[in-house]
């Protein structure tokens, strides 16, 4: 060891142990100051210890800290506006003592406060919920760790009102995920998805979540751009002392661990692509416009080019099998709060990391069918339903999360306050599907194998500040906050391959199947998504004195947000030029049938034996922008004592424009990237069948809209810790890119195809809200709520079954209205210190009108003109309940402390949902619906002392079964639309803070 590096060791030990000496002969009094009133951090307030001559004020979390010599003292605390109070503190040395006081309370009361703001516990949450201007539900840091739950989408459907689609997008009071908006520390993220307007939750790792809170009231200073939620995720922040945290976990799963696995090479740790899985350089050297085709002799790209370019992608096409690996995880965090200054100036700085790999396995048994019946479709109690395919499935699904934040914030003074957060995250899905189905049409049996790469990033970063403007008086100060945002995006799926096979149905089973020969059989598909929001907003508040003495505030304020969003997929194929041969047999494996050197061999015709080519016929890209401005103005008055309004409006001007094309059309400009403004549906028919106006509007959907939208809340503190809320506001939800793109893609032989439509409106609601809440102290709480919405134009999925094909389409349309109702009921409880108590159900009744009888008989008449759009969307039943909304949810859970210090717990969590409407059927086929199914989870967890825990869950321990059906009217049966298992899974996991 050099004498440089003891210097530097000596140094280091001479400074710990300075510093250590110096924090043993002092201690400190700490706490936070909230405001009575609005459950508000009180900014500004003076802590003074006349004995000492010492002092310190409040921050914007309402924190102080009070450095003082061991001994007893009288503290006095002083806020202009509020009445000063004192309290007797001891403080010992190399400690802090807590000191929280209420201000504005008749009765002086202490509020328990753990980490930054008020909002990790369940206390303090239910403590912020009560003063909150909206109804709203949370769940915070406190509860997510003693869940079986590892990301957010797992911790959301534990909230009342919240259901889970696909295990990971949100509905919230039975409003698709499309009707929810999700924000990340106050800031709209861009989506991963290329088909779906909100983000999937699997994203955002438990371990960085602060807390959770879904906004189930609209209030001016909000986005208006939800009508079910506004889900708003919070990662943690900096603490107020320095803390590291490490935490490891290991998992298995009853259907998949240790059993038979198939998998292949592709994604690195992280769950990002490797650099061969991305396309050849040599096709990426060739503009998109010009397909990777071979050309003739008057054009195009030299064939010979073309073959030398098909042997650079990837030969892999069997996956390998093994067994599977036990599931892992792995979560670290290290924060600190550095004083640098006396006077206040400070920095807090927090990191986090976490990574996780999940193994499942299931059999899915999927059958999709075409309509009949004797007399008319119409007449439905006769239509009876015959497959139109069937599929077995093994699916072998890898999945990774790599999640990341680094928070900072400084303080050059008090008063002044600047941020940071990033947030960046990597989810990955590998999977190899291996099925075995008929196709009813041609009467064939087929035999197919997929294996798929989806990697999911998603970066975030905020830049904001909040700063007290003092204008001269002694009055409380203004506050300005603003916050500058950066999020991107993107989704990638490299090399995706299939291989398909068949025989006739009436072949005996000796019958060795042959390659399919076409499309997708040696198909390879490359898609990439990228979306980009740029953000800023500005919020000013000013407090004023109403009449008596109440204290309110006026705000307003304004953001802008662009956003851009570009998919695009490539899909590439091949032909034999040599006939039938005995690599066309089952299971002839990819690597002989498509060999690289089969594209440079030639035959007795001169041509290769096999010649590739991309495939450019439909669609397969999309560009799209959004710009909003919205300005807003709101009050919060009370009223009278204890009533308060918080209200005002919200004006928002959108302009949306997506245009899809096939890539080697993107330059034609016989395609101008405009489409027809048209003033009714007979004119655009007019248009079209003149040659005007292309059918498809040039594939372009355009949406301008400006709307002011007013909201009401009334909250009334009627008795102590009861509520009464009652609102009125007024939403909408605008089409997202995705379903105003008419492009479709299928993922696997068989499988679901989903179109765009560019002639969607926007949704406008009308949300009644009344709620009765009882804060019984601590975290206990009891809440009834009913809520009515009124949608007009509601956008949602739906069936089309085309004739001759065995995937069936779906499309994305407007239904005239909509109507929601439903009541929500809430109860957390301890009972004789020892037993833990919480649910939460709701039951929702939902109706759709879907259009008028008129409209329908004329369609089915056949008067309909066949340009007309709705035309195309023949819905089975013109009244029904609303897609993926369940008439009754439930949460329970049931913790039971093994010891008086609740240090060890056993937990019983239950959620349920009823039957809901998987996919609304057309054109006969009958509504697809997913029956209802609990899921039931055991955790057990013990912490040994303040630095070492640990947990054990058991998920899914019943092993359900979920099913989705149809119903045969003729034969008064259920028919299987979809099944399988997850099987059950158990996790342990322990946890160390230094």
């Amino acid at each position: 060891m050099n004498l440089n590096k003891k210097i530097i060791i000596l140094l280091a030990l001479f400074l710990t142990t300075s510093l250590s000496i110096f924090a043993q002969s002092n201690g400190s009094v700490k706490g936070t100051i909230i405001d009575s009133e609005n459950g508000e951090p009180v900014f500004g307030a003076t802590i003074v210890v006349r004995s000492e001559k010492k002092f310190a004020k409040t921050d914007f979390d309402g924190k102080y800290t009070l450095d003082l010599p061991p001994g007893t003292y009288q503290v006095e605390y002083q806020m202009y506006g509020y009445g000063p109070q004192n309290r007797t503190i001891v403080v010992s040395a190399g400690k802090a003592s807590q000191m929280n006081v209420t201000f504005g309370a008749q009765v002086l009361q202490t509020v328990e406060v753990k980490d930054r703001a008020l909002n990790e516990s369940d206390a303090a949450l239910l403590q912020l919920q009560k003063k909150s201007a909206t109804v709203s539900d949370s769940i915070g840091a406190e509860s997510i760790k003693k869940s079986p739950d590892s990301s957010a989408n797992e911790i959301v459907k534990r909230v009342t009102g919240i259901t889970l689609i696909g295990g990971k997008y949100v509905f919230v009071r039975g409003l698709g995920e499309r009707y929810s908006s999700t924000y990340l520390n106050d800031a709209y993220i861009p989506s991963t998805e290329p088909d779906k307007r909100v983000v999937p939750l699997d994203l955002f790792p438990a371990s960085l979540i602060k807390n959770i809170r879904i906004i189930k009231t609209f209030v001016p200073e909000e986005s208006a751009e939800f009508s079910g939620g506004l889900v708003k995720i919070e990662t943690k922040e900096y603490p107020d002392e320095f803390t590291m945290k490490v935490g490891l976990g290991i998992g298995y799963n009853s259907n998949t661990t240790r059993n038979k696995w198939q998998t292949f090479n592709g994604g690195d740790f992280f769950g990002r692509p490797t650099a061969n899985q991305e396309l050849p350089s040599i096709v990426k050297s060739v503009p998109e416009y010009l397909p990777f085709e071979p050309g003739s002799r008057f054009g195009g790209i030299n064939p010979s080019f073309i073959s030398l370019g098909a042997t650079t992608f990837p030969s892999t096409w069997t996956p390998d099998t093994t067994k599977a690996p036990y599931d892992k995880n792995f979560n670290f965090t290290v924060g600190n709060t550095f004083k640098l200054t006396e006077s206040g100036q400070r920095l807090g700085v927090l990191f986090g990391t976490t990574h996780s790999v999940d193994y499942r396995f299931k059999r899915q048994k999927d059958v999709r069918y075409i309509p009949g019946n004797p007399v008319n479709l119409s007449v439905k109690d006769l239509t009876t339903v015959s497959p139109l395919q069937t599929q077995d499935a093994d699916i072998y699904l890898e999945e990774r999360l790599f999640g990341n934040n680094l928070n900072l914030a400084y303080e050059p003074m008090s008063g002044q306050q600047f941020f940071l957060k990033n947030f960046y995250s990597v989810s990955s899905e590998k999977s190899v599907r291996e099925s075995v189905g008929t196709n009813n049409i041609d009467n064939f049996q087929f035999f197919s194998q997929t294996n798929d790469f989806i990697s999911r990033q998603l970066f975030n970063s905020s830049f904001g500040g909040k700063h007290s403007i003092n204008l001269g008086s002694i009055g409380r100060p203004h506050t300005l906050d603003w916050q500058m945002n950066y999020g991107e995006a993107k989704r990638d799926e490299p090399n995706l391959t299939q291989q398909v096979w068949r025989r006739p149905q009436t072949s005996p089973v000796t019958t060795v199947p042959t390659r399919l020969g076409n499309n997708p059989d040696g198909s390879r598909f490359y898609s990439t998504a990228n979306d980009t929001v740029r953000s800023f907003s500005v919020a000013y508040e000013i407090p004023f004195d109403q009449w008596n003495g109440l204290k309110s505030s006026f705000k307003f304020g304004g953001s802008a947000l662009d956003r851009f969003k570009s998919f695009t997929f490539r899909e590439f194929g091949s032909k034999s030029n040599v006939g039938a041969t005995n690599n066309d047999l089952y299971p002839v494996p990819g690597e002989l049938v498509y060999n690289p050197l089969e594209f440079l061999r030639t035959n007795s015709t001169g041509l290769a034996n096999r010649t590739f080519s991309e495939r450019q016929v439909e669609p397969n890209a999309y560009d799209a922008y959004q710009k909003l401005h919205s300005y807003f103005s709101q009050f919060d008055i009370p009223l009278f004592s204890k009533f308060r309004f918080i209200g005002g409006a919200r004006y928002e001007d959108s302009y949306q424009k997506v245009k899809t094309f096939v890539l080697k059309e993107q330059f034609d400009v016989r395609k101008p990237g405009y489409g027809c403004e048209t003033g009714s549906e007979g004119e655009r028919i007019l248009l079209v069948k003149n040659n005007i106006c292309a059918a498809d509007n040039n594939g372009v959907g355009e949406i301008r809209t400006k709307d002011v939208l007013p909201s009401a809340n009334f909250v009334y503190e009627f008795l102590k810790d009861q509520n009464l809320r009652f609102g009125y506001t007024q939403t909408l939800t605008r089409p997202d890119f995705r379903e105003m793109s008419p492009f479709a893609f299928t993922p696997y032989f068989g499988g679901d195809r989903i179109r765009g439509n560019p002639n969607l409106q926007r949704t406008y609601i009308h949300n009644f809200d009344f709620r009765y809440e009882y804060f019984m102290g601590g975290a206990n709480y009891a809440a009834v709520g009913v809520f009515h919405k009124d949608l007009s134009n509601p956008i949602e999925l739906i069936g089309q079954p085309v004739a001759g094909q065995i995937s069936p389409f779906f499309t994305y349309a407007n239904a005239s209205r909509a109507t929601i109702r439903g009541v929500e009921l809430d109860f957390r409880r301890e009972f004789f210190d020892r037993f833990r108590f919480e649910t939460n159900v709701f039951f929702i009744k939902s109706l759709v009108n879907v259009m008028t009888w008129e409209q329908f008989t004329i369609g089915k008449a056949g008067i309909l003109d066949p340009i007309d759009r709705s035309f195309s969307y023949d819905p089975t039943n013109i009244r029904r309940p609303l897609q993926g909304q369940s008439d009754f949810v439930a949460n329970l859970k049931f913790d039971f402390y093994l010891n008086k210090l609740k240090t060890t717990t056993i937990g019983l969590y239950y959620n349920y949902f009823g039957d809901r409407i998987f996919v609304v059927g057309a054109n006969g086929t009958p509504d697809a619906y997913e029956r209802g199914v609990g899921l039931t989870d055991i955790v057990f967890s013990h912490k040994i002392d303040e630095k070492l825990d640990f947990k054990f869950a058991a998920k899914n321990v019943t092993d359900q079964r979920f099913k989705i059906y149809v119903k045969d009217e003729l034969l008064n049966e259920e028919k299987l639309f979809r099944s399988y298992r997850e099987g059950v899974s158990f996790s342990m996991s322990a946890g160390y803070k230094f």
